[in-house]
């Protein structure tokens, strides 16, 4: 069976409808956005996006029930603070200079792309392959410990005894290479060496894990969208889309039915009574 193309009005239907959709759901999204503030632990990552034939890029913050999107020209300190303009609890992302903006003490650094980064350099040979080599050991001896932790086979405190000299001897392969010849070992030493602490706040902060999985898997429902639709055409677009995949990823982290808050936004927004809310206490 072929096809029909939809005609010009029915694309302009499908355009009225969505902006409808977007206004009607607003209200909570705002109160997602500003429930997020107030999280004690947020994953956070970024995606590229596409609006009109402008790049932007899709910022998400996550908590486990809550996952909060937003979609920016730029992908800078500005739009990382829009994300999360009052948000002073831990913060668990990757190497990203933008993240640098929050206080490093409530940092934890993501150790999956740092095995990443020493694999990186591993390949590259030469002299940055004694950096790579040694620093993928140390990552697995502290997924080896977190993952015995995490099980339940040793308690907190010998978790936190057992990487102690593990930290110690990461500190010892930074130092040995602050001046390796090969710019990207250097810079991944140096790096390393200033925002060390960042590494080890999942050992100090219950509800603090070692990795940004969790932002990865939430911005990765972005990059499909992406993928199948090319982005958004407009402004108005990227609100629709960052707000639809707010409410998308967090229903679905609830386990509550994404039709149901759909018809229950549109319907209240007609009779001008308050929509559902994404909080999951609340609604």
């Amino acid at each position: 069976m072929v096809r029909a193309k939809p005609r010009l009005g029915q694309l302009d239907t499908i355009a009225n409808m969505e902006q409808r959709t977007s206004e009607a759901i607003k209200p909570a999204y705002d109160e997602a956005l500003d429930a997020i503030q107030n999280a004690e632990f947020v994953n956070c990552d970024e995606t590229r996006w596409r609006e009109g034939n402008e790049k932007a890029w899709l910022g998400g913050a996550v908590t486990p029930m809550l996952k909060v999107f937003r979609i920016d020209p730029r992908r800078n300190r500005e739009a990382f603070r829009k994300l999360l303009v009052a948000f002073n609890g831990h913060l668990i992302t990757d190497r990203f200079s933008v993240y640098r903006a929050h206080d490093t003490k409530k940092r934890q650094l993501c150790w999956a792309h740092l095995i990443r980064n020493f694999r990186g350099l591993e390949e590259r040979g030469g002299k940055a392959r004694s950096l790579g080599n040694a620093g993928q050991q140390i990552v697995k001896d502290v997924f080896r410990e977190w993952y015995r932790y995490r099980e339940g086979e040793i308690t907190r405190r010998t978790f936190r005894r057992e990487l102690k000299p593990i930290r110690r001897r990461l500190e010892r392969l930074l130092r040995r290479h602050v001046s390796n010849p090969v710019p990207a070992a250097r810079k991944i030493a140096k790096d390393l060496r200033e925002y060390g602490a960042a590494l080890w706040t999942f050992a100090k902060v219950e509800g603090v894990e070692p990795t940004n999985n969790a932002a990865e898997r939430a911005v990765r429902k972005g990059v499909l969208w992406r993928k199948g639709s090319f982005g958004s055409h407009s402004a108005e677009g990227s609100r629709f889309a960052e707000r639809m995949l707010t409410v998308g990823e967090s229903l679905r982290a609830q386990g509550r039915s994404i039709l149901d808050f759909l018809v229950g936004s549109i319907r209240a927004r007609l009779l001008r009574t308050h929509g559902p809310s994404l909080l999951p206490a609340t609604h």
